[in-house]
């Protein structure tokens, strides 16, 4: 949470995906937090993510987004999107939680999209605090070798310091802890956040900071312009919650935020608002822009009206230090 005492500046989160990249920094002031400095650039649709060309089109995206923006320091934040990210939810046995990287390989080994040899892997214990029972619930997070050092190659030609590369669902929590959970009372509350984007919707349920499930929709902005599509999205997260909930011991969600900018599509915000009146649970929608005092000067190019680029995971992404 935000230390309101002390004037403090954050390092740049770049939340590079496949239809735009976004680089925002935020800080701290006696009054709240305050963007001090944002870039936004589309990718050209002639331009295919991964592919050389498209390495080279964010090296000078990203440099001219360096030129054109006030950004203080070279630090940067960033993460891989969401098609360079495997997650899957596995039980392990309790008494194997101290062998995790042996018991759980196995498991995912051969859903991996990509060689287990060639996979940096990531493992978090699911606590559910009145789970029963011999077996924990494990999230698996993995990505290819290559394909971080393909990302790692791209900022070292920039010439900023990658200072951490965090996930999408961690950025996503950053963000919703920070600006729309600082009571006491509702960060004990488990709740499911969404982020919609272009190709796909990002899902995560969790309590306050902690990550208690996280999946991948590969349903976005791009697909929502008929009802049927609109339809299967709103199946697809409530699946998502039947499966968290049908875990032993789990809570039971008590708050939806749709983390969206203010333009967001009126006919998802409807259909979000009928699944969260169906769950019995409050909703809202999340806009970080809302939630920090802007720069308005021409050195921050994000324009509020509205737009529905996200800012969400780059703006998580730049509190990734905070406590």
């Amino acid at each position: 949470m935000f230390n309101f005492g002390k004037k403090q500046i954050y390092p740049i989160g770049v939340d590079l995906g496949s239809s735009y990249l976004r680089m925002a920094q935020l800080g701290i002031n006696g009054q709240g937090p305050f963007l001090v400095s944002a870039g936004l650039r589309a990718k050209p649709e002639s331009i295919e993510p991964r592919t050389p060309a498209w390495q080279h089109w964010a090296i000078g995206a990203i440099k001219d987004i360096w030129h054109e923006t006030n950004f203080k320091g070279k630090d940067v934040i960033t993460a891989l999107p969401s098609d360079d990210l495997f997650i899957d939810p596995i039980k392990i046995p309790r008494t194997a939680l101290d062998r995790l990287s042996e018991v759980a390989l196995p498991k995912v080994q051969k859903r991996l999209p990509f060689p287990s040899a060639q996979a940096l892997l990531q493992y978090i214990v699911v606590e559910q605090p009145e789970a029963k029972g011999p077996d924990a619930d494990v999230l698996v997070i993995a990505a290819e070798r290559e394909t971080v050092n393909r990302y790692l190659a791209i900022y070292e030609k920039t010439g900023l310091n990658v200072a951490g590369i965090s996930i999408w669902p961690m950025a996503l929590i950053q963000s919703y802890s920070n600006f729309f959970c600082r009571r006491q009372n509702e960060r004990q509350r488990i709740a499911i956040l969404l982020d919609v984007g272009t190709r796909h919707t990002n899902v995560v349920i969790c309590r306050a900071d902690s990550l208690l499930f996280a999946r991948v929709i590969s349903i976005g902005y791009a697909d929502l312009d008929n009802e049927p599509m609109r339809q299967r999205l709103v199946a697809e997260i409530d699946a998502c919650i039947r499966y968290y909930e049908a875990l032993p011991g789990s809570g039971v969600i008590e708050r939806l935020v749709f983390l969206a900018g203010i333009g967001a599509s009126v006919d998802l915000c409807d259909k979000i608002a009928e699944l969260a009146h169906q769950m019995q649970v409050a909703a809202q929608v999340g806009d970080v822009l809302c939630a920090v005092e802007m720069n308005h000067g021409p050195a921050c190019m994000v324009d509020r009206r509205n737009s529905r680029v996200d800012w969400a995971t780059a703006f998580g992404l730049s509190l990734y230090q905070v406590k």
